[in-house]
């Protein structure tokens, strides 16, 4: 394309160029010979120069007013101004003559060279139009070909574009259907998850009944009261002995925890209930052995609380006898009634603590019933 518009432009110039011709050279040779045009020539020289005397001719006579009118006139100088500048302006003249005459000499040895320079300059535009219209001509028929084929691409682009709609679509719908199935699997797992969990948790809870079934076949003395899902209430009643031949029963919770683990949960202020073990069975052996180690202590505290103004401390094993003049604190070792004994560990009286050692039974070896009666009777 930048080749085609140099050469239009070169066209352009070289038409520029040969416009002044107008017709061929061998009808400008028919119609102006080169010797009219140089009489032509010579005949215009020869009036310029005329022109030329007579502007010289007014020159003189406005400086002749010119002088008269300002200075006396003088001939004798005046006629030697004159003939001077007459001499000066034949000279220019000659000068002139000369050099016109040798311009014309070399236009007219130019006029050939020039003339078969602009034959040749028309032979090469002629060839040039003519590769310029070759060109056009094949540029034309590259061009179709080009459209043709944008037009083939275009199409065929067409049919890519409708053929990925329809299989983005399709991956659409397809996309949609997998996230549907995603959704509903979702969904039933966490329904197989949920019921998974039901199910350990019933697993669990048969497990745990069939324990307690087991374990209450097994046992003596535990009475199952109630059950439910999360919680079991039961009555412990120790062996009857000798000290103790009526004990109390023992009410008791055993409540499952989230995790698993086991909760007790004592009725009886008086009974604090031991760590929990990890399973029901080794639980329910453990509060059994707790309970029928203190079930003599703790029927006998039952028994001291309706005669005498007492407070059991089951953790550390004290009894705080209340008195308006003194309270009384008495130590139970373990073991008691059977191995242990009872020891009077603290005494504060309105006068301050006294010493607890000045204080003791008649008894050899005093229960709590002769501690609480003999502190009863004293006055501090």
């Amino acid at each position: 394309m930048a080749a085609a518009g140099e050469a239009r432009e070169l066209l352009a110039r070289l038409d520029e160029a040969l416009a002044f011709e107008g017709p061929t050279r061998e009808e400008l040779e028919a119609e102006l010979p080169a010797k009219v045009l140089v009489e032509h020539a010579v005949d215009t020289r020869k009036k310029q120069k005329w022109m030329c005397s007579q502007l010289h001719v007014v020159k003189f006579l406005l400086e002749f007013l010119d002088q008269r009118d300002s200075a006396p006139f003088d001939q004798k100088t005046t006629e030697a101004a004159v003939r001077n500048e007459m001499v000066q302006a034949k000279q220019q003249w000659k000068e002139l003559k000369v050099g016109y005459q040798q311009r014309v000499e070399a236009i007219e040895g130019a006029v050939p060279d020039v003339l078969a320079q602009l034959e040749k300059g028309q032979h090469l535009a002629q060839r040039l139009k003519e590769a310029l219209a070759q060109y056009e001509a094949q540029r034309h028929e590259a061009e179709k070909k080009a459209r043709d084929a944008r037009e083939r691409r275009q199409k065929e682009q067409e049919q890519l574009e409708e053929r990925q709609r329809q299989l983005e679509a399709q991956a659409a719908e397809l996309r949609s259907r997998v996230e549907a199935q995603r959704q509903e699997l979702h969904r039933l797992q966490g329904e197989l998850q949920s019921q998974e969990s039901v199910a350990s948790g019933w697993r669990e809870k048969v497990e745990r009944s069939s324990a307690l079934c087991q374990l209450l076949e097994t046992l003596q003395g535990v009475r199952l009261v109630s059950a439910s899902a999360d919680e079991i209430d039961m009555e412990l009643t120790p062996d009857p002995q000798p000290t103790t031949p009526d004990p109390q029963p023992l009410r008791l919770t055993l409540c499952w925890a989230e995790d698993g683990s086991i909760r007790v949960r004592s009725h009886s202020p008086l009974f604090p209930p031991p760590v929990p073990c990890a399973d029901l069975r080794g639980t329910v052996l453990e509060l059994q052995h707790s309970y029928s180690q203190l079930a003599p202590l703790l029927t006998e505290i039952q028994a001291l609380q309706t005669r005498f103004p007492i407070d059991w401390q089951p953790q550390e094993r004290r009894l705080r006898f209340l008195q308006p003049s003194a309270v009384w604190t008495l130590a139970v070792e373990p073991g008691y009634p059977v191995g242990g004994g009872v020891r009077l560990l603290a005494v504060q009286g309105q006068r301050g603590p006294g010493d607890p050692v000045a204080w003791k039974p008649p008894q050899e070896t005093p229960s709590l019933r002769d501690w609480l009666e003999y502190l009863s009777t004293l006055d501090i």
